[in-house]
Order: structure tokens, then sequence, then C-alpha cells
């Protein structure tokens, strides 16, 4: 059993200087699999400006918190900062950036591939980006579940609810009976102030 089972969003990453969705303008229209589909060219454009954004954001003590304390996270996040703040036991459930692949031979590329082509050089498929779109399952789904039915408590940080999923979240750790804590504004004061509260003596 964990004591805490971390949940983010967007917000978490605000004071990285990440914008969220909602101040992307229709971004979220273009994160589909429809659209990435009929405009494959335009849809890469937007992921590598959003790429340029995450690559020079720094972890906040939000994220720096919820490492420095094991806290294992679930994020909705695709900037790898969580990661990059040292977080370990770590399930992204929306992907990220790090890299495409090949559908058809598996092969990884390098995310500044689609700069110069969206297609396999090896196949000539057209590379997929390692980020769940508006119209796909989420590989990870039951990962994260198993993981929340871990948790003493539940803590959400940094969602609008907007996206289906932290919805479906919250609602399985209420319906198990899992305490859940939200914490949506000024995620890097609160969060380490809440677990310092919550876990500090107990840190080793």
């Amino acid at each position: 059993m964990y004591d805490i089972v971390a949940f983010t969003g967007a917000g978490i990453s605000k004071a990285s200087n990440v914008p969220t969705f909602q101040e992307l303008g229709d971004i979220r229209n273009k994160l589909s699999r429809q659209f990435f589909n009929s405009n494959t060219k335009e849809f890469y454009e937007l992921l590598l400006y959003m790429k340029k954004i995450t690559d020079s954001a720094l972890p906040n003590p939000a994220h720096i918190a919820l490492a420095k304390y094991n806290v294992p996270v679930i994020t909705m996040n695709i900037d790898c900062l969580h990661k990059r703040a040292g977080s370990t036991n770590l399930i992204e459930i929306h992907g990220n950036l790090e890299y495409v692949f090949c559908p058809k031979c598996n092969k990884k590329f390098d995310f500044e591939t689609v700069r110069e082509s969206v297609y396999c050089n090896k196949c000539n498929e057209v590379l997929q980006p390692n980020v769940v779109l508006y119209g796909d399952s989420i590989p990870r789904y039951f990962d994260a579940i198993n993981l929340i039915g871990l948790a003493k408590e539940l803590l959400v940080v940094g969602t609008s609810f907007y996206t289906s999923t932290a919805s479906f979240m919250v609602d399985r750790a209420e319906a198990a009976g899992i305490k859940v804590k939200i914490i949506n504004e000024n995620a890097e004061n609160e969060v380490p102030s809440y677990l310092e509260k919550v876990l500090g003596k107990s840190e080793k």
C-alpha cells in the first residue's frame, strides 16, 4: 500500500511556464486521431512547438516534492517534468514527446526526425507520436487503475476535469473508499506544503 498516489494534470506545470490546453486556444481539436490522419504535417508542427516549450521548462517545487517523497505519480501530462524531477514510479498515461515510432517495424526515431519527414525511412509508413490522442484507447489505463487501488489517498493536482480520464480515476478511487485530496491552485506551494504535513515525519 502507498500512503499517497498522485494524479496530475496540466495545472501542476503552470509554474514551469508550460501553458495549459485552455491557454493554447483550439489545440484540443488538433490533438485528435482524426486530425492526425488528415493533417499529419500540421499536427507534427504543433507537437514540435509544444516540445520546444516543454524542453525549455524546468520541474517546479510541486514536481520536485512528489519525487522527494517517492510518491507514485500518474500524469496526464506529456512534458516529462515528473521524470526530470526524479520520479521513478511514474505512469505517463497520455505518453510523452520523447520519440516517434513506426507502427510497422516498431523502430523508434528521435522526435526531431519529423522536421525532415513524417515517414519511416525503412517502411515508408507514417510515423506515430508516443502520445495518446483524442479518439485513441489508453494503453496504460488499467496500470493506472491498479496503482490507485494500492493507495490510501489519491492526491489530484492541477486538473480541470475537462478530460474524462481524470473523472474516471477519481470516480474509481471514491468507489473504492479511497480518500481524494484535490489541489488545483498554487500547486508549486500547496503540494510541497501538503506532502511535508502528511509525509514529512515518515520521510526516510
